[in-house]
């Protein structure tokens, strides 16, 4: 796994370097802007400098865990002059670190890394990776950042500050392996991570590899082609036995009259030769079915007449006790699409009757 490290943008021209730690060998990757990223480039960790975050600390005896580092947070947020992003980690015993960095400051850093394909895991100060377990004040460099740390204060590299902060205490400067193994020791836990909350990194989640996209594009078009494949045989099909059933029409066509040449005009000619002999073709064995299917399913509903006239009209009498009854049966007849007409009326038997006409639709 290579780890890369580099010093967080201070502005849109910063052109901080980058480095490889590749088995615990560094390599100098050139500058920023000059970066490719490599596919094993596994985590990223940029280092703040200390003009642009603020850290502090604060003993918390009553409180711990996260419950400390939510109270250091909140009091280092108060302490600061307007809106700011805010990092804690317990340091030691009841000590609890916190650095806070303008969110204007924040997302510049991170949109100039990402123009270089770059998305940090861990965004740190600089003052936060130096491991300081003594009451000494050690100085830190890295490629241009320069930092003053004591036990509990982190300074910039300024004479005045200097003065101001520490007086004429000794200075311990923090040789260049030393500060590397302590960075490598910060990005496998640093001390707090100001990619969090709004600035938490965000990676999209990868539901489908790509090689798995190709198999479900394969299937896909092998589901298309069975279906379409289907779909011309069961046409093919049909296509072959109504093929198969116009023939043997056609040749009994043919043997009443040889003049006719395809089953369109054999079909023509039946029309005609029925609207002749004043018959409807097909409309009574339809109207009849439908008729005694509601008849059937309409109790106590009987056929007193029936009679078939040659324009196609089904006439009927249907009786039955009551006119519920038939009403029954005229509705169930009307669903199936028929058209009717009913005229109600009684027998001297008190029962109900009603003529009735069906047609087709």
């Amino acid at each position: 796994m290579t780890l890369v490290i580099t010093r967080f943008p201070t502005s849109e021209q910063d052109d901080p370097s980058v480095f490889r730690v590749i088995e615990g060998i560094w390599q100098d990757a050139g500058a920023l802007s000059d970066f490719v990223p490599a596919v094993d480039d596994r985590t990223v960790m940029a280092v703040v400098a200390p003009e642009d975050v603020r850290c502090h600390w604060f003993t918390l005896p009553d409180a711990q865990g996260r419950q400390a580092e939510s109270v250091a947070k909140l009091r280092a947020t108060e302490q600061s002059l307007g809106l700011v992003h805010c990092g804690a980690g317990a340091d030691y015993d009841d000590v609890v670190a916190t650095a806070t960095i303008a969110p204007e400051v924040m997302q510049r850093g991170l949109d100039r890394l990402a123009v270089q394909g770059l998305n940090p895991d861990i965004v740190l100060p600089f003052a936060l990776s130096l491991a300081i377990h003594s009451d000494g004040v050690f100085r830190a460099e890295m490629d241009g950042l320069s930092v003053v740390r004591g036990a509990q204060f982190a300074i910039p590299d300024d004479a005045v500050l200097r003065d101001l902060v520490i007086g004429d205490a000794p200075i311990e400067a923090i040789d260049t392996d030393s500060l590397r193994s302590m960075l490598l020791s910060a990005s496998a836990a640093p001390l707090l991570n100001l990619r969090d909350g709004v600035f938490a990194k965000r990676e999209r989640a990868v539901w489908v590899t790509p090689e798995q996209k190709i198999w479900v594009r394969r299937l896909l078009a092998a589901l298309v082609i069975v279906t379409m494949l289907l779909t011309i045989a069961t046409l093919a099909k049909y296509w072959i036995a109504t093929a198969a059933e116009n023939k043997a029409a056609l040749a009994a066509a043919q043997k009443i009259d040889p003049a006719i040449q395809d089953i369109e005009q054999s079909e023509s000619m039946l029309t005609a030769s029925l609207n002749r002999q004043g018959k409807t073709q097909g409309s009574f064995a339809s109207l009849s079915a439908a008729l005694w299917r509601s008849v059937k399913a309409s109790p106590n509903v009987s056929v007193r007449e029936l009679r078939y006239t040659p324009d196609g009209i089904l006439s009927v009498v249907l009786a039955a006790p009551t006119a519920d009854n038939i009403n029954k049966a005229l509705v169930d007849i009307q669903q199936d699409g028929f058209r009717i007409t009913a005229t109600p009326r009684q027998d001297t038997t008190g029962a109900t009757l009603v003529d009735m006409t069906v047609r087709m639709p």
